[in-house]
Parts: structure tokens; sequence; C-alpha cells
């Protein structure tokens, strides 16, 4: 299971719950995905995503980072 952890206009932020360090999220868009990481916020991967839409998905990141972190360290604190 991968629990959505935000929505935001058309992106879905996601933890994928059998993913490794550095904390990270997944931004996902019909078949376009990111992975970002959280501290400090970079783009790791970008499957298709237009250079704004990597911008406004940065920007909803950094809005929403230290919940981010939170939920990351929350799914990972138990392993």
């Amino acid at each position: 299971m991968s629990p959505v952890v935000l929505r935001e206009g058309k992106f879905t932020i996601i933890i994928y719950t059998r993913d490794h360090p550095p904390a990270h999220v997944h931004a996902k868009s019909g078949a376009q995905e990111a992975k970002i990481g959280l501290d400090p916020i970079d783009i790791m991967e970008n499957w298709g995503f237009k250079p704004q839409e990597i911008r406004t998905i940065v920007k909803i990141i950094q809005t929403h980072q230290q919940e981010l972190l939170a939920r990351w360290d929350e799914l990972y604190s138990e392993r």
C-alpha cells in the first residue's frame, strides 16, 4: 500500500511504503511521475513533467515540507 499524503490541483503526492532513504515523495499526474527529495528539496528523477509543472510541484512540496517529512518519519520510524 502506498499512502497518498497530499492532493493539490492535478498532482498526487505519494510516499511508497516499500521505499528507501533519503526522505522523498513521488508526485504523480496521469502517466507522469517525479521523485522529489524532502531535505533538501530537489528533483531526484522526472518521468515526463514539463519544467513549469516541476516548478509547481516544488512549490507544493515547499509549502508542505514539514508535514511531508513528519509523514515520512511516521512511516519509516518503525523499521
